[in-house]
């Protein structure tokens, strides 16, 4: 009996011993697993940055004088080229230097500067550009940039224009007056005014008209 008891015993511990590897194992297998999944995770951002800095330095063009490309380095190549009356490679520049610093306002205003100035060349205007325009002259009219950002609920703010730069504001206003035909009023939140003014998307829907053959019905 006690043999038996002892074999017993050994073969618990054996099973125990085992199972306490196989454990030890997968765990090293999980943590092999993660530092790799975090290395390739970290390659893959070092890839997107690089193709980020990448494209922003094709962006600007062959005659980048800066070494390192950044919001305010775009908004200078993008007064070059409105200089110029390049407003297509302008308003590229421009939308990259305010995904870079939205809270630039030189940034943004010169953005819907440029894009007011797309529009002016089209018979029909594009709802999108027209938008875009619109949704950055309001944030420039009602200061949700720069220093002063914050101030305001919803485009909402009292004693706003105690801060604002009052030759923006007025351009920003005279602007959302010239291509709405109205402005925001004191007490109206950004999302109700821009209900009101915003052009719906355009869509296209083709479909063929299928006529029955005559001679099918004889």
């Amino acid at each position: 009996m006690s043999v038996q008891i002892l074999l017993k015993n050994c073969l618990t511990i054996s099973v125990v011993i085992s199972l306490t590897a196989s454990a030890k194992q997968a765990s090293s297998l999980e943590i092999n697993t993660q530092v790799k999944d975090t290395q390739v995770k970290e390659a893959k951002e070092i890839v997107s940055t690089e193709t980020e800095k990448n494209d922003r330095l094709s962006l600007v063009g062959s005659d980048n004088m800066f070494s390192e490309v950044n919001a305010r380095t775009l908004l200078l190549s993008a007064k070059q080229s409105m200089r110029h009356h390049n407003y297509k490679k302008a308003i590229r520049l421009l939308k990259e230097a305010v995904k870079l610093d939205p809270d630039d306002t030189d940034a943004r205003c010169l953005y819907a500067e440029a894009l007011q100035e797309k529009l002016s060349h089209q018979v029909n205007k594009d709802p999108e550009v027209f938008n875009t325009c619109v949704r950055n002259w309001l944030m420039v009219a009602r200061n949700e940039t720069g220093d002063e950002k914050g101030l305001t609920y919803k485009g909402i703010g009292i004693g706003v224009s105690l801060f604002q730069d009052p030759d923006r504001a007025i351009k920003a206003k005279a602007n959302l007056k010239k291509l709405t035909g109205y402005l925001p009023k004191p007490w109206e939140t950004n999302e109700r005014y821009l209900r009101r003014v915003l052009k719906p998307a355009t869509t296209s829907v083709t479909a063929t008209i299928k006529v029955p053959d005559e001679n099918t019905h004889k």
